[in-house]
C-alpha cells in the first residue's frame, strides 16, 4: 500500500477519525462556521437544516453551501447518492474560487465520477485549489509532480508542494515529503528528518507511516522501538507489518524481545508468509524462546513447504518416516515436492524409497534423482549412481561411467565407493588389473571401518597390521 496515494490525500476531513458529516461541517466551517453546523446537521437527518443549505447554494450561490451539498451527494449522506449532482455543485463552489472545492473537482476529473474522466482537467484543478491555498490540492498537485502525472517528472517541485501542505498540517503531506526524504527524491537524503516527518503523519492519522518508521528506525539498529513501530503497524493492518513485527518481537537482539507476542504476530502473518512459517517451524523445532513442540514445528514445516520452501518440505518428509505408498505418512511427495526444486539431500531421499519400491519404473525414477543428486555434490547419491550403472539397474550399464562416479564419491572419503574401486582393480572389471590400486583401496575403505574390506584386505596382504597397510607407498588415490 502506498503511504499516500491520491485518493488518500483527496479523503475530505479536517483531521483524523473525523466522520464524512464532520468532514464536511469542518471544511466548510474554515469559512463560515455557520454553513458548517447546517452541513452537519443536514447530513444527521435535519431537514430544516438541508433545507436552509439549499436556499443559501440556489438563491445566494454561497459556494461553502454548495461544495457541502456536492459532498452530501456525492457520498449520499443526508442527501440519495447522486455522483452526477455531487460533481455539478462542487464544479459550482470550484468556479468561485472554493479552493477545497477545486481539490474535490479534480479528483471527478481523474477518476471520471459524475462526469468524463480528464486528467488534464483534474490537474488543472488540483492546481486552482493548491494556489488557492487548499492543503489537499498542495498534495495532490504533489503527487503530480513526484510521479510525472500529465507534467514533467519533478521530485523537487512535488516536495515543495508536501512542504506548503504539510505545514498547514496535513498528515497525507507529512507522509509523502518524508517519503522524499527517506528516498532522497528531489531532496537531499536525510533519514533523520524522513522519521520526523513520519511521526507526524502518523500523529496526523496515517497509520502505514509507522512501517516505513520502523523500517528507518531498525536499520538504525533501533530494535525494540522498530518492533513497537511494526506492532503499530500490524494493528492497523498494514501489509507486511505482522511479518516484521513477529520477526523483531522474537529477535535475540531486541532487548525487550517478547516471544509470546511475536508469535502471535507471526502467527497472523503465516497463511500468506512463507517467512513466517519459516520462523514459527524454526521457534517449535529448537525451543527457542518456547518449549520445543514437534508437532506444531511439523504443522509449520508443512505450511512452509506448501509455500513453496524445498527445505521445509524436505524437513516435513523427514517427520513423517513411513514407506512409498504408505499414504498420510508417506514422505516421497513431500521429498519429490523439494527435489522437484533441486534440493539435492531430498532427490537422494526420494530416489532411496522408489529404489526400495524396486519395480522397474520405480528403480528408473530412482536412478533419475540420483544423478541430479550426485550432479550437485551429494556423495551417497554419486556411490548409489555408480553401483547402479556398474549393474546395469534402472539403466544401461556403464561401467566406465561407473568408474567415474565411484571415484567422485571415493574422494569423498565414502567407505563403499572406496571398496568397490578396489573390487573394480582387483577384478580388472572395465579398468585394467591394478592390484597396487586395488590394496590401496581396500586399505582406505578398511581404515574407515568398512568390515568387507578389512576382511578381503587380510586375505591378499597376508593379515599385517592396518596400520602398516595403510602406510605402505600403494599406487592410486590418496
Amino acid at each position: 500500500m502506498q503511504l499516500s496515494s491520491p485518493v488518500l490525500s483527496r479523503v475530505v476531513r479536517c483531521a483524523a477519525g473525523l466522520s464524512l458529516a464532520g468532514a464536511i461541517a469542518c471544511a466548510s466551517a474554515m469559512a463560515s462556521p455557520e454553513t458548517g453546523r447546517l452541513a452537519e446537521a443536514a447530513t444527521q437527518g435535519d431537514r430544516a437544516a438541508l433545507d436552509s443549505l439549499v436556499e443559501m447554494a440556489r438563491r445566494k450561490k454561497d459556494p461553502e453551501a454548495e461544495y457541502a451539498l456536492g459532498l452530501m451527494a456525492y457520498e449520499g449522506r443526508g442527501l440519495e447518492r447522486n455522483a452526477k449532482q455531487g460533481y455539478q455543485l462542487i464544479e459550482r463552489a470550484a468556479k468561485q474560487g472554493h479552493a477545497e472545492a477545486n481539490n474535490m473537482l479534480g479528483y471527478f476529473y481523474e477518476h471520471g465520477i459524475g462526469t468524463a474522466a480528464d486528467p488534464a482537467k483534474a490537474l488543472a484543478a488540483y492546481r486552482t485549489g493548491a494556489e488557492a491555498g487548499s492543503a489537499r490540492a498542495r498534495t495532490n498537485l504533489g503527487w503530480y509532480y513526484e510521479h510525472g502525472i500529465g507534467v514533467a517528472k519533478d521530485p523537487s517541485v512535488a516536495a515543495e508542494w508536501y512542504r506548503q501542505a504539510a505545514e498547514q498540517g496535513s498528515a497525507a503531506a507529512h507522509a509523502n515529503l518524508a517519503r522524499l526524504y527517506e528516498t532522497g527524491s528531489g531532496v537531499a537524503r536525510n533519514p533523520i528528518v524522513a522519521i520526523a516527518l513520519y511521526e507526524r503523519a502518523l500523529a496526523g492519522g496515517i497509520p502505514s507511516a509507522a512501517m516505513r518508521l520502523g523500517r528507518l528506525v531498525e536499520e538504525r539498529g533501533q530494535i525494540a522501538q522498530a518492533a513497537d513501530y511494526f506492532v503499530a503497524a500490524a494493528k492497523a493492518d498494514i501489509d507486511d507489518a505482522d511479518l516484521a513485527a513477529g520477526r523483531l518481537l522474537v529477535a535475540a537482539a531486541n532487548p525487550r524481545a517478547n516471544v509470546e507476542q511475536g508469535i502471535y504476530w507471526l502467527e497472523h502473518a503465516a497463511p500468506g508468509k512463507l517467512e513466517a512459517n519459516l520462523l514459527l517451524a524454526s521457534l517449535f523445532d529448537k525451543g527457542a524462546g518456547v518449549p520445543a513442540d514437534r508437532a506444531r514445528a511439523e504443522h509449520f514445516f508443512q505450511r512452509a513447504a506448501l509455500q513453496g520452501d524445498a527445505e521445509s518440505a524436505y524437513r516435513y518428509a523427514q517427520s513423517l518416516g513411513g514407506a512409498a505408498g504408505s499414504g498420510a505418512s508417506d514422505p516421497l511427495p513431500w521429498y519429490r515436492r523439494a527435489a522437484l526444486k533441486g534440493h539435492a539431500r531430498a532427490q537422494y531421499e526420494a530416489a532411496r524409497l522408489l529404489d526400495l519400491v524396486g519395480d522397474e519404473e520405480s528403480v528408473a525414477e530412482a536412478v533419475g534423482w540420483y544423478r541430479k543428486a550426485a550432479l550437485q555434490g551429494h556423495t551417497k547419491a554419486a556411490l548409489q549412481l555408480a553401483i547402479a550403472l556398474d549393474d546395469g539397474r534402472g539403466t544401461a550399464a556403464a561401467p566406465a561411467e561407473a568408474v567415474e562416479w565411484y571415484l567422485k564419491a571415493a574422494a569423498q572419503n565414502e567407505p563403499e565407493a572406496l571398496f568397490r574401486l578396489g573390487n573394480i582393480y582387483d577384478r580388472g572389471k572395465g579398468v585394467s588389473a591394478d592390484f597396487g590400486k586395488a590394496r590401496d583401496y581396500y586399505a582406505r575403505a578398511a581404515g574407515l571401518g568398512h568390515a568387507q574390506a578389512e576382511q578381503v584386505l587380510q586375505k591378499i596382504v597376508g593379515v599385517p597390521a592396518l596400520g602398516q597397510v595403510q602406510g605402505d607407498p600403494f599406487k592410486g588415490m590418496r
